[in-house]
């Protein structure tokens, strides 16, 4: 078998030119195959927060048209819980808890949305009424420290206090550290905050708690204590939304939910990029390969009346196989091992901005696995490569090579 190898390795420098073009090939595939492969992850692993956290989020409520959802209001024609605009009926808050089990649901939050009407301005505006402690699924779905532009944000121990919409704020003439009262109760306001476009939008924010004192207030006869009319939920990435809004439509049939379209773009454009990077590596692995293997075919077209003179004196087809895929897989070997080390060059010593859209300064760590996926790959090629012409040079005759000499 050592003749075998040293046969193949003095056919391949007796046709360096042809010998370093395979190897040149395996290398510029092997190369650009772990560049963008390790590009790829650390690109995906800083765009996933933006991208896999993009309309991630989504409210479940039950219409107040069911039955056994329905409340006794004061004031029926223009007070009551509500939801996207609509009327909503109430929930067991332990349901929160069932919601936050599904594997497809990152975090999720009780929340009280209530509409009522000043009876002095005859103004009517909404409360909404949360647990300061869920500030996942509350800010990203309702509102966040973020959306301040006075004051501050609500505390876990908050109470007595209010966060005020900055559109509601200037239309009420009211600023931060004066008063508001909302069914007969004074509380302070802390905050002036815009949370832009949330589905569990509000005009005045605070406790869950206080929200809850409120709608007692504007209740008849129906206990809200361990109720709530709306469950903000944050799901665990984008590609997973439709079944997170499945699963929790399970545990609830009658829940509708409100989210935004715009996951949906997100989760695709995310198989895109990553497709996009395998795709463009398997097409230059299979361009290397197929280049290797009209090299070494031409190799065996031009040697036939040397095969012909081994196979006449005694080499058998095996050994022609393995002297023709010897000289594949050592141009391979190379070839790979050279990619390696030209990638993590690269890796290393190229600006990173000018490879990706990743920013600056980011250490970026070669996976081994990577380096060896790579010259797994560049192995394989010249298998591949090599048997095709390998094949054809045993199913020669050595009569019909000497023949022609």
């Amino acid at each position: 078998m050592s003749d075998i190898w040293k046969c193949a390795w003095r056919e391949l420098i007796r046709r360096k030119g042809r010998t370093l073009a395979n190897i040149l090939g395996y290398l510029l595939a092997v190369a650009i195959m772990v560049v963008l492969v390790t590009i790829l992850i650390f690109s995906k692993n800083a765009a996933s927060g933006v991208l896999s956290g993009t309309g991630t989020h989504f409210i479940a409520f039950v219409p107040a048209s069911m039955p056994q959802n329905s409340v006794k209001l004061l004031d029926e024609q223009n007070e009551g819980f509500i939801a996207m605009g609509v009327a909503a009926g109430l929930i067991h808050e332990t349901f929160v808890g069932k919601v936050k089990q599904l594997p497809t649901v990152r975090d999720a939050a009780p929340y009280l949305l209530f509409r009522l009407k000043d009876p002095e301005t005859q103004r009517t505006f909404t409360i909404g009424g949360f647990d300061p402690r869920n500030n996942l699924a509350v800010g990203t779905t309702c509102c966040a420290a973020g959306d301040v532009l006075s004051g501050r944000f609500l505390w876990p121990g908050d109470k007595g206090v209010v966060m005020l919409e900055e559109a509601y704020a200037l239309s009420a003439k009211l600023s931060i550290d004066s008063k508001i009262t909302i069914a007969g109760s004074t509380f302070s306001i802390i905050g002036i905050l815009n949370p832009g476009i949330r589905p569990g939008k509000a005009d005045v924010y605070m406790h869950i708690d206080d929200a809850r004192q409120v709608i007692k207030k504007r209740v008849i006869g129906s206990p809200i204590d361990d109720k709530i009319n709306v469950v903000l939920v944050e799901v665990a990435s984008s590609k997973v939304q439709d079944d997170a809004i499945m699963d929790v439509k399970e545990l609830l049939p009658d829940l509708v939910v409100s989210s935004y379209a715009c996951y949906k773009p997100a989760s695709k454009v995310m198989g895109m990029n990553e497709g996009g990077v395998w795709l463009l590596t398997m097409i230059i692995g299979i361009c290397a390969v197929l280049f290797a293997l009209k090299s070494q075919l031409t190799s065996v077209i031009e040697r036939r009346r040397d095969i012909g003179i081994l196979k006449a004196i005694g080499w058998t087809d095996r050994d022609v196989v393995s002297q023709i895929l010897a000289e594949s897989v050592l141009q391979a070997i190379i070839g790979g091992i050279l990619g390696c080390l030209v990638a993590v060059a690269i890796l290393l010593f190229v600006p990173i901005e000018m490879l990706s859209g990743i920013e600056a300064g980011v250490h970026i760590i070669i996976s081994s696995w990577v380096l060896v996926l790579g010259f797994a790959l560049a192995f394989l090629g010249g298998i591949i490569a090599g048997s095709f012409p390998a094949f054809i040079a045993a199913r020669q005759r050595p009569a019909d090579a000497l023949r022609s000499i």
